[in-house]
């Protein structure tokens, strides 16, 4: 399996601009900053899972916890 090391996020965004990859191609990206990704990948879950409830009669508190999270993320 090719490997690719040591490569910047713009790098990598010129890369997958220039490949013509299929649709279901898998990939899998290993980040130095590891804390920082998870912090960011555990806050998007928050947030995706927030608006799911949204609908679901829980508006004002869902409302309450969407705008809490907008603001930590802006901080």
């Amino acid at each position: 399996m090719p490997a690719i090391k040591d490569v910047t996020l713009s790098e990598l965004q010129d890369l997958m601009r220039s490949l013509q990859l299929p649709a279901d191609t898998r990939m899998t990206v290993m980040l130095e900053e590891n804390q920082i990704v998870q912090k960011a990948w555990k806050r998007q879950k928050a947030l995706e899972a927030m608006r799911k409830l949204k609908g679901s009669g829980n508006g004002h508190l869902v409302t309450a916890l969407l705008a809490e999270r907008e603001k930590d993320a802006s901080s």
